[in-house]
């Protein structure tokens, strides 16, 4: 299912100092809505922690609201916690079997016993923890503990699931599969919030992304009009079938510079007689109709035109590297008016 339009998290200037001044979060202003998945990106000690942290009535808030299925967070306690999920990046491991772990936690949460039983069986296969059924959690190697903590918490019905980098020490099938079935919870109405520093993880399972640097949200949207709006340049590459002459190179390379492009470099096409010619742009989707049109009107013949996907990893950098504090640069970018 696509997100629905209740919302289940509401959040308006919500902030945490840890001392009179010293802000971790600061003004975060947010929206959750059923059957959604909002990402939280940002660099170490952005805040994304600590906003988890006081949506799951772990830190109280020391400015701002918010609200969880209609529930305060300063007051909701226990009957708000019933119904959320969370895994956060700190370990709590106990001492019985994993397989049994999941089953106890499974009746904690008031599941039956024999769905307990299922689900446990279901996890243990998802989570690819059969050659650790009868071991203790403690004894588990770091990955498969990752993989024992996020299916421990799946265990148990609950309506917003808080993910903290679960993904953390995870091998890329373990990731993918994990990440499949979360978005299959999702379409199924179970909203999350879940933050990660692997952002094609993001991209893949995010409906909109939260963008936090220095406390402050920076900007909220999809992953596409992120990177519609700062992936940044992207290369272009023109395969021609024929030689381009030197004069309409230099052509080119004038309508390219009044159109935000770079200088283009050619080179022989290498799987044939003609020329390759690659050049940068921002938004070059929106160029390639006209450039299209360019190489109809001068007679030209293309075997091949690509360009460079666009990628949340480019929109970071370029939204994060043009903020006071952040080590990349990206120049030309638009500052976002979200969190100021």
């Amino acid at each position: 299912m696509t997100p629905g339009s209740e919302v289940v998290l509401e959040a308006l200037d919500l902030g945490h100092a840890y001392a009179p001044g010293r802000y971790a979060v600061r003004h975060l202003s947010v929206e959750l809505h059923r059957g959604e998945v909002l990402g939280l990106l940002g660099r170490n000690g952005a805040g994304k922690t600590t906003t988890v942290r006081m949506f799951t009535t772990l830190l109280p808030p020391t400015e701002g609201t918010a609200r969880i299925l209609g529930m305060d967070i300063r007051t909701g306690g226990r009957a708000l916690r019933s119904r959320l999920g969370v895994v956060l990046q700190a370990e709590s491991l106990d001492f019985v079997t994993v397989e049994r772990n999941l089953t106890l936690y499974g009746f904690l949460w008031g599941v039956p016993r024999e769905v307990a039983k299922s689900r446990a069986e279901e996890m243990i296969e998802l989570f690819e923890l059969e050659g650790a059924r009868h071991r203790k959690p403690w004894a588990l190697s770091g990955g498969e503990r990752r993989r024992f903590q996020v299916a421990r918490e799946l265990m148990h019905d609950m309506e917003i699931l808080f993910l903290d980098e679960p993904t953390v020490g995870l091998d890329a099938i373990a990731r993918r599969r994990i990440l499949e079935f979360l978005k299959r919870r999702s379409r199924a109405g179970l909203s999350m919030v879940f933050t990660t520093h692997i952002l094609h993880e993001a991209d893949l399972l995010c409906d909109r992304v939260a963008v936090m640097h220095q406390g402050r949200l920076r900007a909220l949207a999809t992953p596409a009009e992120l990177k519609h709006r700062y992936a940044g340049a992207r290369e272009v590459s023109m395969s021609f079938r024929q030689p381009l002459p030197a004069t309409l190179t230099a052509a080119l390379g004038r309508e390219l510079a009044g159109r935000g492009g770079s200088s283009p470099t050619t080179e022989p096409d290498p799987v044939g007689a003609g020329t390759s010619i690659r050049f940068r742009v921002e938004h070059a989707e929106e160029l390639l109709p006209w450039l299209t049109r360019w190489v109809q009107l001068q007679g030209l013949e293309l075997s091949r035109l690509s360009v460079e996907e666009a990628t949340l990893e480019g929109a970071f950098l370029g939204l994060i590297g043009d903020l006071p504090g952040a080590p990349e640069t990206a120049p030309g970018l638009p500052t976002p008016g979200a969190g100021t």
